[in-house]
């Protein structure tokens, strides 16, 4: 006897074809019913539609208030949908859970920019970390000058890194805000050597100051990477949609600067973090954006969270497809790891020493949805996502 658990449609089609013997056309019409999710929301019209179409639709309900959790097959699920839509009051609910598991199952990506077209599904992507501070947690220091960063670029370029991400501030805790002027100054003269040396490579920059943004895509960077999600500067949304370009998105809770003085508290901290990110996304769309597909959403690991958010996060990241996008991880070296490794190894790390650890991170994420790495160390990274990748894709039942 086997248990076996289906999360893909696709999968439990095969295994009901080939191990089972169903005709095609009966496997693909009854794949759904392979699919088991459970299903969370607040609802605060009258719920009395959702238990009677329900117990229609063989679903489990639970709730308290205006909480609710739907448990069923995803046929089921489907099935209590068309009934819901019969009501006035949970037609939208109907609507709601239906695009979400669309958007849930979406597995593959493509992100573009000009000519350039970057496939995320069968593979996942590498952003190589180029820090051009002279303060950043890890590697403060060692890029400042144009020539060492032009070499450090090329040598990601070189390990595999599909996206060179370029960073001209440090967001570590306590860390102090830097101006425009001063950004530029440090980002500028490296965006430059690098899209000169590397006109094919994907270009990141990493910054939320909107007039950053705009000189450095007006100079060849083909990539936005705001931890802030727009938040920190009102202008980025609107920079963002006037060049259309990808974007990502970055969950953040509080300030870099204020950080260690102020209480980081969450309820539900992934529920928190989904209904931040769906609330920027609407944000940006209503400022003009028109590539959506363009939309690359990174949770924020470290980003106003205690070691135990960044756990669960990485436990529960699957959570994030209900979202639809592209998913971005980034752990690498981070201060939570070598807490994690004391606590559990009774050894101190420096964060260069943090790269198994910081594998060990980044599997979780990457199995469940994760399609971009961030990471300082490509070519180690390139070589776990390998076997990683090969792992998760391979479509054996």
């Amino acid at each position: 006897m086997l248990i076996k658990h289906f999360s893909d449609k696709a999968l439990f089609y095969k295994f009901l074809k080939e191990r089972v013997g169903v005709f095609f056309k009966e496997a693909e019409d009854r794949s759904f019913e392979g699919v088991f999710h459970c299903v969370y929301f607040r609802f605060h019209k009258n719920p009395e539609p959702i238990y009677l179409c329900a117990q229609k639709s063989c679903v489990s309900v639970f709730s308290q208030g205006d909480r609710f959790v739907l448990c069923s097959s995803e046929a089921n699920l489907r099935n209590m949908c068309s009934e819901l839509v019969s009501y006035p009051e949970t037609k939208a609910l109907a609507r709601e859970i239906l695009e979400g598991l669309i958007r849930y199952r979406k597995t593959s990506f493509q992100i573009q920019q000009g000519r350039k077209i970057l496939p995320l599904g069968l593979k996942t992507a590498i952003m190589g970390v180029l820090n051009v501070t002279p303060d950043s947690f890890s590697d403060g220091g060692l890029y400042t000058k144009p020539e060492d960063a032009l070499r450090r670029a090329v040598q990601i370029y070189e390990e595999g890194g599909e996206i060179i991400d370029i960073g001209g501030e440090s967001t570590r805790p306590s860390s102090e805000r830097i101006s425009a002027e001063e950004e530029l100054n440090r980002v500028l003269p490296v965006l430059r050597v690098v899209r000169k040396e590397l006109p094919d490579v994907w270009i990141s920059v990493d910054t939320y100051k909107a007039q950053v943004a705009k000189v450095c895509l007006e100079e060849g960077a083909d990539i936005i990477n705001d931890v802030s999600g727009g938040t920190f500067d009102e202008g980025m949304l609107g920079t963002i949609a006037q060049y259309n370009c990808p974007y990502v998105i970055g969950h953040i809770k509080g300030r870099p600067e204020t950080w260690k003085r102020e209480p980081l508290i969450y309820e539900d901290v992934m529920e928190e973090i989904i209904t931040w990110l769906k609330g920027r996304i609407d944000a940006l769309l209503e400022a003009g954006y028109r590539r959506e597909e363009n939309i690359i959403l990174d949770p924020g690991i470290g980003f106003g969270k205690m070691p135990e958010h960044n756990v669960e996060i990485l436990q529960r990241f699957g959570e994030l497809r209900v979202l639809g996008k592209p998913l971005m991880v980034g752990v690498s070296r981070k201060s939570f790891i070598g807490l994690i490794i004391e606590g559990f190894l009774g050894k101190k790390t420096e964060p260069r020493e943090r790269l198994f650890g910081s594998l060990g991170a980044v599997a979780p994420a990457v199995l469940s949805g994760a399609r971009i790495v961030r990471t300082h160390d490509v070519k180690e990274t390139r070589e776990f996502l390998a076997l990683l990748d090969a792992v998760r894709t391979y479509d054996g039942v």
